[in-house]
This record gives structure tokens, sequence and C-alpha cells, in this order.
């Protein structure tokens, strides 16, 4: 396990998290196995931004009846539109 993927894992467990029982936490994992390939520094920024999303969304209790398609959609969306945004 590299490092991004063994800290949110330590996260997910402090939560009390199973990542086979959330989507959100699974979706987290995922995003930090692709950190430790070492993406370029714009990927970097964007696996960051989406962790920090999701780690948030996990934080408020996200995920039972949570509507997932709802929060996929807030981090798909670009906060960047172009110059001078």
């Amino acid at each position: 396990m590299n490092s991004a993927e063994a800290a949110v894992s330590a996260e997910l467990r402090q939560m009390g998290l199973d990542p086979s029982g959330s989507l959100l936490a699974t979706a987290l994992l995922d995003l930090a196995r692709r950190m430790d390939a070492g993406p370029g520094d714009r990927a970097a920024t964007m696996l960051a931004r989406e962790m920090r999303l999701l780690v948030a969304e996990l934080r408020q209790g996200g995920e039972v009846n949570h509507d997932l398609e709802r929060f996929l959609t807030g981090i798909s969306t670009p906060a960047f539109r172009g110059p001078g945004d």
C-alpha cells in the first residue's frame, strides 16, 4: 500500500467506514491509488481537490441516504471557466 492509499485507509478507519459498504469511500481509495501512481501536476491537483471534497462529504455523514449523483455532478463542474476567472 502506498502513502496516499495508507493515509486514506487510516482516515476511513477513524471515521468508522468500510469501503466495501460505501461508494464514496471506495471512490476516495481509488483516487488515492491514482495519486500514488505519480500523476503530473495538473492531474495531481485535480485528484487532491476531488479527494478533499470526498473527505468533507464523508465527514458530514454523507452516503447512507445521500444523493451520490448530486455529489458527483458538483465535483465534475469545473470551477475554472477561463482566463480572468
